[in-house]
């Protein structure tokens, strides 16, 4: 089986000194997973110890205000994440915590992989599937069929990974053990020198050739001028509308549609301060 040499390849080389795979405690696993999206280990690192420090359980969270989540939040990027993370702790508080995929699907925020992996890593209840995110997606549809991930379906992806667990490895370790090949050595750029798949990888073998893609610029983007205005009216909540928009006139592309624009989507996910921040 092409995951046979995992176990021990993980033993060796797994990243065992990130702190968030040494709990099982769901709130601790959530931020963890929130903080991750779309967001690198390193940066997320001290933030999640910093965050865990001011709010150790959901309870604690659920009292703070929006503000001030949204504030500790600053320089992690897409702060729609925080409020769904803050409204999840209020959700949990009152109710506790789903044991099974559709409750935690639930949750605001939550979604297919989220609650995957709090059934794999937490407490919360028991892990079936192991869960799937675009690194352990394009780790499968490499190795074993010789393609990307773009280009295979989620039900192949889903069957391929969860058929492949060797013998005895726990899903949680399984998992852990996918996104480690996936971040050191099967990345975007392929650097295959050292990985346990290699000797079998049909990617590989296939002498495919990977195009690299170009992401947007962050420099000039409309969530560069969201992340501004919300700093700015998260440091001075009174600040006038004409203030406000002279604070953020240096941003690059800063017109007053786009700013209309970006204060607008903020409101809307009720991110500013009088936005409806009910739970959902």
């Amino acid at each position: 089986m092409w995951t046979d040499s995992l176990p021990t390849w993980f033993a060796e080389h797994g990243r065992h000194h990130l702190p968030w795979r040494l709990t099982t405690d769901p709130w601790r696993v959530l931020v963890s997973e929130v903080m991750l999206q779309q967001t690198s280990v390193g940066r997320v690192l001290p933030r999640w110890d910093r965050f865990l420090c001011r709010w150790p359980d959901a309870a604690v969270c659920a009292a703070a205000s929006l503000d001030d989540v949204l504030r500790e939040w600053q320089g992690l990027g897409y702060p729609r994440r925080a409020r769904a993370l803050w409204l999840t702790a209020a959700r949990v508080t009152a109710g506790g915590w789903p044991a099974d995929d559709v409750g935690l699907q639930a949750l605001p925020g939550v979604g297919s992989y989220t609650a995957r992996a709090l059934l794999a890593f937490s407490d919360v209840g028991t892990a079936r599937v192991p869960p799937r995110d675009v690194n352990i997606g394009r780790v499968a549809a490499r190795a074993v069929l010789g393609s990307e991930p773009a280009h295979v379906s989620a039900s192949v992806l889903d069957a391929v990974i969860g058929e492949s667990r060797p013998p005895g490895m726990p899903i949680r370790e399984y998992t852990y053990a996918l996104f480690d090949v996936g971040a050191l050595h099967c990345r975007s750029q392929p650097r295959c020198e050292g990985c346990p798949l290699a000797h079998g990888c049909a990617f590989r073998r296939s002498g495919a050739v990977v195009v690299r893609r170009h992401h947007p610029r962050y420099q000039g983007s409309l969530r560069q001028l969201r992340g501004a205005i919300l700093a700015t009216v998260l440091e001075n909540p009174r600040l006038a509308s004409a203030s406000l928009r002279r604070a953020v006139s240096g941003i690059a592309g800063a017109t007053p549609q786009r700013f209309d624009e970006a204060f607008a989507s903020l409101v809307i996910d009720g991110l500013l301060p009088g936005s409806d921040a009910g739970v959902c």
